[in-house]
């Protein structure tokens, strides 16, 4: 049947593949141009927003409203990566960035309140030298630095999300973008990631802040002091670490603990409403498999608790499920868990998956955020769009909340097109999280603090909302 109407010639099969090629092409190109445009913002009109808002509007020389501004120019897609939501988060997974920068990297391992152990990678920026007769730093001395102080750099703490840890190609390209800028990046691997081996039979869950809470704790005896100010901290989640960031901001704020160090928060993909029942096929699956593979990797340590014959069951019944939601299911009356209120006391066990998926949601704790944070989702992300939309009021709530939407990215993607030319560049949600530090520092710099006020209205972006719209 093929015979007729196949190409007789090399030459007219070059030109068959040459027409195909091209009109995919044409697609992928009138595809890019569709989603380009400004991030969609909405925040409420205080002091605060309005001075963020500024400095994330313009460019290095003032210029209003410049392509170069984070919040106002417009985000172009890679062709055929980041123009798929889907394509786009595998790419998250795989690339890892580029570096222009030599950076000093090492691990620490850090020893939690009940035992267990989790992995810190740090990566710290060399030292600039104006003179050729400057006293140099060796790496030796950068790391006693970091490990007893004290540390005259800012520093960003990066968690990770489910079934991943530090070395995931987003963890790399996020960790060499905040060292790129001079700061100080803190890789947070939770209790039985990162090659560290789980050495209690209590894992890591997205509800449980008392590791992360025990991390700053430690990092902040060693930051530099100075007239009752220190090193500023930030953090920064990614999915279920955004998650982790945010109740943690939550807690401490409602209880009036949150330590002075930390100047601001961004949430990256965070559903901010956790329901693992809700998750589609085949995602569901596929993070069950994940959570699965770690509890055989830890299998010594929970070894210990299998002769109770309840954890046992639980056990049999979590490696039997077939999606995530089955699994923590079964699980939940043996996570870690602590209290939402200060001294925040370490506890074990929920009813079921419902209770566990309560207390884990953030969405109960963001109007305590008492520092500016800025929460990053795309809406073609499969994992968090419906649950992260449905949170958009409890949000707006916080005067110190600034949500960006995008109209593409994934999950944790974002690839942008290079400026010149085509293929893959950096992260736009990487660049947009440095410059929302950079904001935040350059209004502790200015010695401003700026109050939310009470009652004030709810605005979005104009100049990003009528150009989002219009391609919709």
């Amino acid at each position: 049947m093929l015979e007729g109407i196949a190409p007789q010639s090399n030459f007219g099969w070059f030109a068959l593949l040459s027409s195909i090629s091209s009109a995919l092409l044409y697609n992928e190109i009138r595809l890019q141009r569709r989603l380009t445009c400004p991030p969609l913002v909405y925040c409420q009109n205080t002091p605060m927003m309005q001075k963020i808002r500024n400095l994330l509007s313009h460019d290095s020389k003032g210029t209003k409203h410049s392509k170069q501004s984070f919040l106002a120019r417009d985000i172009k897609p890679s062709l055929f990566i980041g123009t798929r939501g889907t394509v786009a988060s595998i790419a998250a997974y795989l690339l890892h960035g580029i570096s222009h920068y030599q950076h000093y990297s090492f691990r620490e391992i850090m020893t939690m309140t009940d035992g267990a152990t989790v992995a810190i990678d740090w990566l710290v920026p060399y030292p600039k030298y104006t003179s050729s007769i400057d006293l140099r730093i060796c790496e030796k001395q950068l790391k006693a630095n970091i490990l007893y102080g004290p540390i005259d750099l800012p520093v960003v703490m990066i968690l990770h999300g489910i079934n991943n840890d530090t070395g995931f190609g987003y963890m790399k390209s996020l960790m060499n973008s905040v060292a790129d800028r001079g700061w100080i990046a803190c890789g947070m691997n939770f209790r039985g990631c990162g090659g560290q081996k789980l050495s209690t039979p209590r894992g890591y869950n997205a509800a449980y802040t008392g590791d992360l809470r025990t991390v700053i704790q430690k990092i902040e005896t060693r930051l530099k002091k100075n007239a009752g100010e220190c090193t500023p901290i930030f953090l920064v989640g990614n999915s279920l670490g955004a998650n982790l960031i945010t109740k943690y901001l939550g807690e401490e704020g409602f209880s009036g603990t949150l330590p002075k160090c930390i100047k601001g928060g961004i949430s990256l993909g965070n559903p901010l409403r956790i329901n693992s029942g809700n998750v589609k096929f085949p995602f569901n699956v596929l993070l069950g498999a994940g959570v699965k593979r770690t509890v055989l990797q830890s299998w010594k340590a929970f070894r210990d608790m299998s002769s109770c014959l309840h954890f046992g069951n639980a056990i049999r019944q979590v490696m039997l499920s077939k999606t995530i939601g089955e699994l923590d299911d079964a699980f939940a009356p043996y996570l870690i868990r602590n209290d939402p209120q200060h001294p925040f006391t370490t506890r074990v066990g929920y009813t079921d998956g419902e209770d566990y998926w309560r207390d884990a949601s953030s969405n109960r704790y963001i109007q305590h955020v008492t520092v500016p944070l800025l929460i990053l989702s795309a809406l073609d992300d499969f994992l968090v769009v419906n649950p992260a939309l449905q949170s958009l009021s409890r949000c707006l709530e916080n005067p110190n909340v600034l949500v960006v939407k995008t109209k593409c990215g994934g999950h944790l993607g974002w690839q942008e097109a290079p400026a010149e030319g085509y293929g893959i560049g950096k992260s736009w949600a990487h660049d947009a999280t440095c410059d929302f530090i950079d904001a935040a520092l350059q209004m502790t710099a200015n010695g401003k603090e700026y109050k939310a006020r009470e009652n004030v209205n709810v605005i979005e972006s104009l100049y990003a909302s009528k150009h989002f719209q219009s391609k919709l």
